[in-house]
Parts: structure tokens; sequence; C-alpha cells
């Protein structure tokens, strides 16, 4: 059963990793897919063509507000409006143990900052219209477990700080456009072994163990975008393997 026919929805940060996997599953599921990322390069665009459904290939920064009102008009022009998005783009930056609370560095926090939480925003307000006009939407941003909880050395502070600003964001924009037929969830996955992060635990001389794969945090995706969960907004759903309840 294609849940997601004739949906039409956005994917941030989709060229690789957890962001290809989203993109691809919704395609799976029957939704019309823009991809969308500051580097298109890869297959993901013919792999979601080869999914049987329309699909956009957009670069864009998200954190040029400019350019994600292009892109998302974009969108709205050629397919009539947007039913969901996905705010995927993000990550952070530095080593795995490095900006610990007590020593986090400036530029680093702003540019995670402007990644993932003005990103999000950006993303977010530029399909607030076209949604509440057609009445119906749904909006999925991504959290991590490091914005829920902090990390055990109290290290890599920046990024989760940025998370849980996205986590409360998400819970802000559920009761701004709860009355306009319109869902906001958040996903906060563990540590997924996408090829950057594995590489970058290497470059660490540590083993990633314990990582899901991009695949499942696509398919909570999938439920937030569809009809299943046409009755949960203001959400943020962990995919950890139960990681942080051990924590």
């Amino acid at each position: 059963m294609r849940t997601l026919d004739s949906a039409r929805a956005v994917v941030t940060g989709a060229g690789r990793g957890i962001g290809r996997a989203i993109a691809v599953r919704l395609a799976a599921s029957g939704a019309s897919v823009a991809v969308v990322d500051a580097d298109l390069g890869g297959e993901v665009v013919p792999e979601v063509a080869a999914q049987g459904v329309d699909v956009m290939g957009l670069r864009c920064d998200v954190t040029d507000p400019a350019a994600v009102d292009a892109s998302i008009g974009a969108v709205v022009d050629a397919w009539g409006g947007v039913d969901v998005l996905v705010c995927n783009a993000g990550g952070g930056t530095g080593p795995i143990h490095g900006n610990r609370a007590s020593e986090v560095d400036l530029g680093e926090l702003e540019a995670v900052l402007r990644l993932n939480l003005y990103g999000t925003i950006h993303c977010c307000r530029a399909v607030a219209g076209p949604m509440r006009a057609q009445g119906r939407g749904s909006i999925v941003t991504m959290s991590s477990i490091n914005g829920l909880a902090p990390t055990a050395d109290g290290g890599y502070a920046h990024y989760g700080v940025a998370k849980a600003a996205v986590a409360q964001y998400t819970r802000y924009l559920a009761r701004d456009l709860r009355p306009h037929g319109i869902r906001v969830n958040s996903v906060a996955p563990g540590p997924i072994g996408t090829a950057r992060l594995r590489a970058r635990y290497a470059e660490a001389g540590e083993d990633l163990e314990a990582a899901g794969e991009p695949g499942d945090v696509a398919g909570v995706v999938e439920f937030l975008a569809g009809p299943a969960a046409r009755h949960v907004t203001g959400q943020v759903l962990t995919v950890d393997g139960g990681l942080l309840g051990h924590a």
C-alpha cells in the first residue's frame, strides 16, 4: 500500500545519508519528492525517479532564507503546493569529543545554530503559508538524542544545544499551526551508521557501536508524514534502539 500517493514532499539535506533514505522512502510510498541539498552530487535524484514518481532536484543552502523561499516557491509553482516538509539538513562541526560545555567554540556554536535551528526555521516559515492555504500538511524536523540528554562527558555541547532548540521550536510550531490542520513533529535519532559518521568516529580511533541505519529513521518519518499519524503532533520521537533509556 502506497500511503503517500499524490502527496507533494520536500526533503532537505537529501543528497546523502539519512536525507537520501528519507527521500527514497517517501517516493516508494507514492509521494512526489523535491530533493533539496546544497550539494546534489550522487544518484539520489534518479534513485527517487526510479520509484515512479515526479522528482525535482533543487540546489539550496538552508541557511540562506532567500534561497529557501525560492526553492519552496519553485515547488509550489510546479506542483501547486507542499503536503510534507522534512527538515533534515543539519549536522555538527569539530571533533566528536570537542566543544565541551565549558569550552564551547562560539564560532562553531553559531555555525551549528545557523544550519540546524535557523535552517529549520527558514524552511518551516516558507511552507507555512502554502500549507495554511490548503488547510493541511505535515512537517517533520530533525532533532537528536543529544538535544534531549547530554553526552556522558559533556562534549559536543554546541550540537546538543542546537538540536534541543529544534525540538522546542517544533513544539511551539505545532501549537501555532494546529488550528490550520498542519501537524508538526520531530525525530531524534541516536547514532546512525552513515558513511560520514562512521568516518568521523574512525578519525577519533573509535568504532561506531550500536548504530542504527538511515532506513530506521526514514521509516519513522514516513509514519509521521502519513495518515496513520493524523492525530500525532508536537511530539519528539527517538530512534535510538533504546540508547537514551539506558543512559
